[in-house]
């Protein structure tokens, strides 16, 4: 069965990487492969496509190296090959919100309850897996749609591949909590926390022919 994968990166990132700088290297196709293996379906999966979204990284104050590793990551998913990636990008503003610590409220940076903090805005990211999604299923590029997501945005889209295109739908929830999407999908397991680990990328990778090479980032050895 001609399969195409969609991973929705901040989903991933939130649900199953973040705090785990060892599994950040990862290996999305061998991810995906692992869960269709683990997930014993009935038919076989031949993975046609995998289409990674994400975007860019602003410099976080605390963290100015994490533009830098991100753009190793996504060399290496390109070099490595197997993954197409597809941007979006963020928004980078100061916003005023109201605190929910006392501490902040009472602080001399607060005005009248409110803190003003960086706020992160991703654009464009969850319409392109939608619109990319869509498209391939209303041009019979496959036959089954694998979604690495546990967001509810993804319901709409899911629902109509499955129900009017009449095509296999399958969710992997990076999240630990159940996700809506359960409901919609023909198919939906949760992502093992301990599945990473083992879908890593080489620990060096070669680019191109001229002798280049990726190496993992040392804060995520």
């Amino acid at each position: 069965m001609k399969t195409i994968a969609y991973i929705d990166g901040g989903n991933l990132y939130h649900g199953l990487l973040r705090g785990l700088p060892a599994c950040k290297w990862l290996d999305i196709a061998a991810l995906v492969k692992a869960m269709l293996a683990h997930s014993h379906l009935d038919e076989d999966h031949e993975l046609a496509a995998v289409k990674y979204f994400t975007s860019r990284t602003k410099t976080y104050p605390h963290d100015p190296a994490s533009i830098e590793r991100q753009n190793i990551y996504l060399q290496a998913l390109i070099a490595h090959g197997g993954v197409d990636v597809i941007e979006g990008y963020y928004n980078k503003n100061k916003a005023w919100v109201p605190s929910v610590d006392s501490r902040c409220q009472e602080c001399s940076a607060s005005a009248n309850g409110f803190v003003h903090v960086i706020k992160i805005e991703e654009k464009r990211t969850d319409v392109n897996l939608a619109t990319s999604l869509l498209r391939d299923a209303y041009t019979n590029a496959a036959d089954a749609f694998v979604i690495v997501s546990g967001d509810a945005d993804f319901i709409a889209p899911l629902d109509l591949v499955r129900h009017e295109l009449k095509r296999r739908t399958i969710v992997f929830n990076p999240r630990q909590r159940p996700t809506d999407l359960r409901f919609h999908a023909t198919h939906c397991w949760n992502i093992p926390r301990d599945l990473p680990a083992k879908c890593q990328l080489p620990e060096v990778i070669p680019v191109g022919t001229h002798g280049r090479t990726i190496h993992r980032p040392e804060a995520w050895q």
